[in-house]
């Protein structure tokens, strides 16, 4: 298959995980299982995901997936092709705010089984409640679709911080729902920025990639898959995402890097933005 098959293919997956968000309604906020990292998975969570690897198997894509809440599943023989499926990111947000707030389904696309995050093929967020749908094909750019339109979105052309108009995500709230101190160090830092979070990893990138925010701090865990469908979008519509010692997560490989580890990354609009942000950001931490 070529990279608009792929493109297809993926953007076919989402509005399918669409429908079935849709469909679902309350009855998608009923807990049915524990995911592999042991959290409560709703119905929403896992059919959402379903409906993606419907999609895949139809096309009998050769792909093995690695998903939230299904864990690995292999597509087709002989995978060609490494995807990472996040059903509902910003599960929390669904459960108070189900078809208002903000929070999506996450999937890309890399080729190869054991790839470079420089090998994205693919990177596609639905955002539901907005029914909006952000994509990036290698080469080819990052879009939305909106009622129908495709518009093409690229991130801020900026290269300094500044306190009175920089708008940045920090996602802090990690800390609190985890019980860790990875972004202590960093919020005092950013104490006097205007810095905020979603709930939502894919709702952090997709406003990056469309010029509403110059930067954004998470930090990878949980097999980033988040970060891995993310990556195509930034780099797509012109921004970058590098580590804590500034290396660019395309020289990195997926499977390596931070599986389980709490990594602060830095995602910005520019390379000098998001390396100004870093260098002030880590300069407290050890």
């Amino acid at each position: 298959m070529d990279r608009e098959d792929i493109m297809q293919i993926g953007n076919e997956a989402l509005r399918h995980a669409h429908q079935v968000h849709d469909v679902l309604g309350k009855k998608g906020e009923e807990i049915i299982q524990r995911n592999q990292y042991g959290d409560m998975a709703l119905r929403a969570d896992v059919e959402a995901e379903e409906a993606v690897l419907k999609v895949l198997q139809k096309h009998n894509l050769p792909v093995q997936v690695i998903s939230e809440e299904h864990g690995i599943v292999t597509v087709g023989k002989n995978p060609r092709y490494l995807a990472m499926l996040d059903g509902i990111d910003g599960t929390a947000v669904y459960k108070k705010a189900r078809g208002i707030g903000r929070y999506g389904t996450m999937f890309g696309i890399y080729h190869g089984t054991d790839p470079l995050y420089s090998d994205y093929l693919y990177g596609g967020i639905m955002e539901h409640a907005a029914n909006k749908l952000y994509y990036a094909a290698k080469g080819q750019g990052s879009w939305l679709i909106n009622q129908k339109q495709k518009i093409p979105i690229h991130c801020k052309q900026g290269e300094k911080l500044n306190k009175n108009s920089s708008r940045l995500y920090v996602d802090t709230a990690f800390d609190d729902y985890f019980g860790t101190r990875v972004f202590k160090h960093v919020a005092e830092k950013l104490k006097d920025y205007s810095t905020s979070y979603t709930l939502a990893s894919c709702i952090h990138y997709v406003d990056l990639a469309n010029g509403k925010v110059e930067a954004v701090i998470e930090c990878t865990r949980k097999q980033n898959l988040e970060l891995a469908v993310a990556y195509a979008i930034i780099k797509e519509a012109g921004g970058v995402m590098m580590t804590i010692h500034g290396e660019s997560l395309e020289n990195l490989k997926y499977s390596e890097f931070g599986q389980n580890d709490h990594y602060l990354i830095f995602s910005g609009c520019t390379s000098a933005l998001a390396d100004a942000l870093r260098r002030f950001a880590s300069s407290s931490i050890t």
